[in-house]
């Protein structure tokens, strides 16, 4: 006969491989990177799946097999670009016909005194020439003078192209040579000031050289020589502006930036089937990625860095700051599935074709749930990285980032006092009415009066968030053993079975419960402990007592003590047994494992005395093991614990006071905390001397209270109450 089949395994003993597979994935801290990791890729995957869309096979001159819209907003960039050109071209035209766009060309001085020191230099080789013919005999006569001007003129001509009477040439010729170079200079000079500091164009050349008469006389020409010199100044002043480029250009770049761009909205046709594709198209279609390959690199590798740079923020503020979900596995795959859960319902959402449909994002169910079941400060940076998402999501639209961030902020701060999941629906019309206002206000801001008139999907957006939250709310409570607020409040309704099975079989443990929960609550908010958890814990810290009610004195009404019967060391195990039946009971029930652990660790390793002191008695010299009579434990791991502890003991201790005076009530609760901390009961939580000093001053306020003297009726009054 063939051996039983066993599915999915091969029968042999796992290889060392596989064990240490195994505890390398059982390490916590493996285990939040790989939490991290996850959310990081399925972050990418929702973002990529809307930002890199699929491939559209399209070329130029091909008719369109289908209809095609626009995924997002984007600038229709051909047509922004040929406005921008056209405004650039007439920019450039009106800046040519601006004098403002021209200036003093530093080459037209130059080369105009560059021109005079020509000429100057041409008749100075002729007078050189004059002077050393016919062997130096200095023959300036008139007919030899206008000889060699005649000359003169035509070299100049030739050679400059310039034309210079013979009058002025003849002048030059007569005079020494100093008084030559004196006209030299003085002409230079002259020329050069004029073409560096006028702007000189066709229109006013006339009017300069007219004024080169003003310029030359403020030197120190002789007169007989001013004409000379006044006309070939004047015959070298020329327009002298050149256009200036950088000013072209930057007319041009101010037309440009002053084009508002063409916009295509989300949802507007591309193209129309069967309509004959032309490049204005096929770009369009290109900006919007469908023609870019499916696999974008770039876009993708900018899709994982921004999530890891906003996953990185939330790290940094719990590591800094909430140190303890930083290191619970638990509480970081809450936040990671919370984040995913929100960006895809965002994407969702966000693909509906549609103006209005990113007013209806519901980042706010993520803040809410994250406040919740973590942190409400850290709802509030999550606000931030779902807007950031979200505008991501949109197509970059800012007025989108700040209504969901103001709505993911107002949602946090609306479920910081919650009481039942009925305070959601409020919770709900805060966030729904804060949205409707934001969306009313950016309308003006981002003139846009459509975006003011659907104002009332803020209304919408908040109901949205709200019934989501409490629809997922329970799956997270359940999936991941989360004690909220809200289940806490439930679970303190005493028609709850374990409580009302408790008021029904020990009525005396139920009330002392009672009272151990108001003490309890009491400490807990002087010493900023979970108040709400303390409360509903210490209702549930003795159901153990349910399994055998009437061995604990609190549930003895007019009976036998059964411990007389028993031995002091059963009696000890019937009385610690509740321990464990209580936690039995609780994780059966389903009770939160924070309260689950109140119940485990409420007498921690305590011991129970009066057994132990009376077995001590019976076993006269024989020595009796201290640890048979204690508490199995563990000691108080939270504050919680720790402080119904002590109020479990002060409640009992006090309630069997004869009379329960301030003072004696007092001095039972400080003793009773000292022999705890001397017991070293408080060394594995983190209470100090100061939480116990405000713990004992809130368990004196309200006992005082409760056993506060009562004055004493006259005897015909309870006469009177006795005959009723």
């Amino acid at each position: 006969m063939s051996g039983p089949v066993h599915r999915g395994g091969t029968g042999k003993p796992a290889s060392p491989v596989d064990k240490n597979k195994g505890k390398f994935l059982r390490n916590p801290i493996v285990q939040r990177w790989l939490i991290v990791a996850g959310t990081v890729i399925i972050l990418t995957f929702i973002l990529v799946s809307v930002l890199i869309p699929g491939r559209i096979d399209m070329e130029i001159g091909q008719p369109s097999k289908y209809d095609i819209e626009a995924q997002r907003d984007i600038v229709d960039r051909p047509s922004t670009e040929r406005l921008k050109e056209e405004a650039g071209r007439e920019a450039i035209k009106e800046a040519n016909l601006s004098q403002a766009n021209y200036d003093i060309s530093p080459a037209a001085s130059i080369s105009a005194e560059d021109r005079v020191d020509l000429i100057f230099g041409i008749i100075r080789n002729q007078r050189v020439i004059m002077a050393t013919a016919d062997g130096g005999s200095g023959d300036n006569s008139d007919e030899r003078i206008k000889s060699f001007a005649s000359r003169i003129m035509d070299k100049i001509e030739n050679d400059l192209g310039l034309e210079i009477s013979a009058a002025t040439i003849r002048t030059l010729m007569r005079l020494s040579d100093k008084e030559f170079d004196a006209a030299g200079v003085s002409a230079k000079q002259s020329i050069g000031s004029i073409m560096r500091r006028e702007r000189i164009t066709e229109e006013t050349l006339d009017n300069i050289k007219k004024r080169a008469e003003e310029v030359i006389d403020e030197g120190s020409v002789p007169e007989n020589v001013k004409p000379a010199v006044l006309e070939i100044v004047q015959a070298q002043v020329s327009p002298n502006l050149v256009l200036n480029p950088d000013k072209v250009e930057k007319a041009r770049e101010i037309a440009e930036k002053q084009v508002k761009p063409v916009m295509i909205l989300k949802g507007q046709t591309i193209i129309r089937r069967g309509e004959i594709a032309t490049s204005d198209h096929i770009n369009i279609l290109h900006d919007l990625g469908l023609l870019a390959p499916t696999f974008d690199a770039l876009t993708l590798g900018s899709i994982v860095l921004i999530i890891i740079i906003l996953l990185s923020g939330l790290g940094i503020y719990l590591y800094l700051h909430l140190r303890d979900v930083c290191n619970d596995t638990k509480l970081l795959l809450i936040l990671g599935t919370i984040t995913v859960l929100t960006i895809f319902f965002t994407a969702v959402i966000s693909s509906i074709p549609w103006d209005g449909a990113g007013f209806l994002v519901p980042v706010s169910l993520g803040t809410m749930l994250i406040a919740i079941l973590i942190d409400s400060h850290l709802s509030l940076l999550a606000a931030i990285v779902f807007g950031i998402l979200t505008a991501i999501i949109s197509g970059g639209s800012l007025a989108s980032a700040i209504i969901v961030i103001t709505s993911g902020i107002a949602g946090t701060f609306a479920v910081t006092k919650i009481s039942e999941r009925s305070d959601l629906m409020r919770a709900g019309l805060i966030v729904g009415i804060t949205t409707a206002c934001v969306i009313a206000a950016a309308g003006p801001v981002t003139r846009s009066l459509e975006v003011s008139r659907m104002w009332y999907l803020g209304i919408a957006n908040g109901v949205l968030s709200t019934v989501i939250t409490i629809g997922v709310l329970p799956f997270f409570e359940n999936i991941f053993k989360v004690t909220t607020p809200i289940k806490l409040l439930e679970l303190s309704n005493p028609n709850q079975p374990l409580l009302r099975k408790l008021l029904m079989e020990a009525p005396g443990t139920y009330h002392h419960s009672i009272i151990v929960g108001n003490l309890a609550e009491a400490a807990a908010e002087v010493i900023g402990a979970d108040s709400l958890l303390v409360r509903v814990a210490a209702y549930y810290h003795d159901i153990g007592k349910i399994k055998r009610p009437y061995f604990f004195v609190e549930n003895q009404l007019m009976q036998d003590n059964p411990h007389d019967k028993l031995t002091p060391t059963l009696s000890t195990l019937v009385i610690t047994s509740h321990i464990k039946d209580g936690v039995d009971m609780a994780a059966r029930g389903g009770l939160p494992e924070s309260i689950i652990n109140i119940i485990r660790e409420h007498h921690g390793t305590t011991l129970v005395p009066y057994f132990y002191h009376k077995a001590s008695e019976n076993a006269k010299e024989e020595q009796v093991n201290e640890k048979d009579f204690r508490y199995i434990g563990p000691k108080p791991q939270t504050k919680e614990s720790a402080i119904v502890m002590v109020a479990d003991s002060v409640e009992a201790a006090v309630r069997s006071l004869s009379k329960p005076t301030p003072g004696r009530v007092e001095g039972v609760i400080r003793k009773i905390i000292k022999e705890r901390l001397a017991d070293g009961q408080f060394d594995e939580c983190d209470l100090t001397l100061r939480d116990l000093d405000e713990i004992a001053n809130a368990f004196v306020r309200v006992l005082t209270g409760i056993y506060h003297p009562r004055v004493e009726y006259p005897d015909t009054f309870q006469k009177d109450i006795d005959a009723k």
